[in-house]
């Protein structure tokens, strides 16, 4: 890294180097598309191949387990020979990786994308060890941290352009059944009916019942009185549907819903931003969804109606289902008695015991007419069946295949276009820069001079930290918007868009801070941001807190480039190495969200003073990691640099 005499004042990219600069800052967007067409994914293999949120998560784990695995072999690799073939050797594979989707995709199942995207990301730990240290030593090191910020400014580009790519090409184009309606179809394909699957559910609701009904002293509680009223309004429409079906009704709506004008796709995302900013109206249903919602309670009860209805003209002709049917319009008479009880006792708790009793009864009735049902629906013979059921299979396979193909096209794409990428750098990019190679690694005495570098250190828990937050946040605010307030996956991700272009502008505006605040300082303050806006994303419930998570996007801008040069300030050459370790820090991102995932699953944390949603209670995670970051940005600010 070059050193300014002190004679005049050092240039950001001296202007020999700005032909290189340019080359390797495309780069910087390249890595970009692919972390951010691939977050979104998370929540598409999820509800494609039907998996918990754990399962789907390991797309992260396999993404960033990539840079994890490839980081050190990288950073020795350049050490050893040159930035110029660390950099073809990462574009190889990273476009490998991209075309291994195309036979992931041919064989439907989850564990080959997960290589092709730990194979991808091998290519991008090659890209990222090699770039960083790369652009840090393109001039003075007096700049470097102003140069790698500036490098880093356009890798938001890239990340626009894949979030762009995952709203308005892939999870718009993606079957609109439901997650619910699939699983039906996958259980039914497996030999068990939907009446049974929908029956077995109820019973599961009611046992949910029965324990707020166990609480004490419940018709006074209003938290336990809106779930039981929630579940209550879900078993009585349940029933209905299973009792009937309207199947006629549910497929003239399905058919008028498909045959509504589709409005630009662009323009629909720029109205849901707007409705998200509360700048204008929710937008209206149309007639159409109007009656569906009215009749069959939203897409999910129209889905389930039109399944039911086929399967209901071949179990009208097997013996015994009429009777059958019976004990369901008990049970949906229990159900509806009970559903008309308890939202009048919400709006008015009374610590009258009668209104317990007769609720109780009600239940208890409900209860022995789903227990009836469920064993009548296991007697009656279903042999004749296997027809339809294998129908069931054909018919989610069908519907994951068409998904999968919208899923691989975008990454096929990419897989090409590295290929001419890689010949452009081939071409274009200098053979060999100041100080590259070297036939002595000199391994374990970078390693041993590094270890005994606290500020590196310390800087390599932050960045796994932060990686870790800036996932986990920019991965589960599709969730969050979904269930905390109803938003569909598009307009969720259009969310993400939103954050991003918060994200790239805080980014330009914080790089300009630099001139004036020290890096320590600056980390500290945007850390302790981001500590309050997640602190707001969990306890502030409805728009409020998504706007909170949203905001944490400009928090984050700099914190990776800022983090980067801080620990490997003064370095020489063992930069090369150490870079190394901050790629692998990048690991965080494949440890952090399976962990949040998996208290998504979990049912609701009760607080005693409010109910804690689990999608909101899992953001205590990127909470600490915010808090790691500001100790480290304070130690910067008071120890390391002085």
């Amino acid at each position: 890294m070059k050193q300014n005499n002190g004679s005049s004042k050092p240039t950001v990219v001296p202007q020999e180097l700005v032909g290189s600069f340019i080359l390797v800052t495309l780069l910087f967007a390249l890595w970009g598309f692919a972390n951010d067409i691939t977050n979104p994914m998370v929540a598409a293999f999820k509800n494609i191949l039907l998996l918990s949120n754990f399962e789907s998560s390991l797309v992260q784990a396999a993404f960033y387990g990539g840079y994890a695995l490839m980081a050190i072999p990288a950073a020795i690799f350049i050490k050893r020979f040159s930035y110029k073939k660390g950099i073809l050797i990462g574009l190889a594979l990273y476009a490998t990786g991209c075309l291994l989707f195309i036979p992931s995709g041919w064989s439907m199942t989850f564990a080959p994308f997960l290589l092709a995207y730990l194979i991808m990301t091998c290519g991008l730990s090659f890209l990222e060890t090699t770039a960083n240290p790369y652009v840090l030593s393109m001039g003075d090191e007096a700049t470097s941290t102003r140069r790698l910020n500036l490098a880093q400014a356009f890798n938001p580009m890239g990340s626009i352009s894949g979030m762009f790519v995952a709203s308005m090409i892939i999870l718009v184009s993606l079957n609109t059944t439901t997650e619910s309606g699939r699983r039906f179809l996958q259980s039914a394909a497996a030999g068990e009916p939907i009446t049974t699957q929908v029956v077995a559910a109820q019973l599961e609701t009611t046992q949910k019942l029965n324990s707020i009904f166990s609480e004490t002293n419940w018709t006074t509680s209003k938290k336990w009185l809106k779930k039981a009223s929630e579940l209550s309004a879900s078993l009585s429409h349940n029933l209905t549907l299973l009792v009937d079906p309207r199947a006629e009704q549910a497929l003239a709506l399905q058919t008028a819903i498909e045959n509504q004008p589709h409005e630009n796709k662009f323009a629909a995302a720029l109205k849901a931003v707007a409705v998200v900013l509360q700048m204008r109206e929710p937008i209206q249903p149309t007639p159409a969804e109007q009656q569906r919602d009215t009749i069959f309670n939203g897409p999910g009860g129209l889905e389930l109606a039109m399944l039911l209805g086929d399967e209901r003209l071949l179990f009208n002709e097997i013996p015994g289902f009429s009777s059958l049917l019976h004990t369901i319009r008990a049970a949906a008479a229990s159900a509806n008695s009970l559903n008309a009880q308890l939202p009048a006792m919400y709006e008015n708790p009374v610590h009258d015991a009668q209104h317990s009793m007769v609720a109780t009864k009600h239940l208890a009735a409900l209860n022995t007419s789903l227990t009836q049902a469920a064993q009548a629906m296991q007697a009656l013979p279903t042999e004749s069946l296997q027809t339809y059921f294998a129908g069931s299979g054909k018919q989610l396979k069908a519907i994951q295949k068409k998904d999968l193909s919208i899923v691989v096209t975008p990454y096929a794409i990419m897989g090409g276009f590295l290929i001419l990428i890689f010949a452009l750098f081939a071409w274009k990019l200098p053979a060999g820069v100041e100080n590259e190679g070297s036939a002595e690694l000199d391994f374990k005495g970078t390693l041993r001079r590094l270890s005994r570098n606290s500020r590196y250190i310390e800087g390599v828990v932050a960045q796994t930290f932060y990686v870790g937050a800036q996932i986990m946040c920019w991965t589960f605010i599709i969730q969050y918007a979904e269930k905390e307030l109803g938003l569909s996956k598009s307009t969720a991700q259009n969310c993400n868009i939103l954050a991003m272009i918060i994200f790239v502008s805080s980014r330009f505006i914080c790089t300009f801070l630099l001139h004036y605040i020290k890096p320590g300082a600056l980390l500290g303050v945007l850390a302790a941001g981001g500590l309050t806006l997640t602190a707001g994303t969990i306890f502030i419930s409805g728009y409020t807190g998504l706007y909170c998570l949203i905001g944490v996007s400009a928090c984050m801008s700099l914190m990776f480039p800022t983090i980067y040069g801080i620990a490997l300030h003064g370095l020489g050459d063992d930069a090369k190495l150490a870079s190394a370790g901050l790629i692998l820090a990048i690991g965080g991102g494949c440890l952090m969200p399976p962990l949040q995932a998996a208290i998504i699953d979990m049912p609701p944390f009760d607080l005693g003073f409010m109910e804690l949603a689990s999608v909101r209670a899992s953001f205590i995670l990127p909470l600490i990691c915010f808090a790691v970051i500001a100790h480290y940005g304070w130690k910067t600010q008071r120890v390391h640099m002085r």
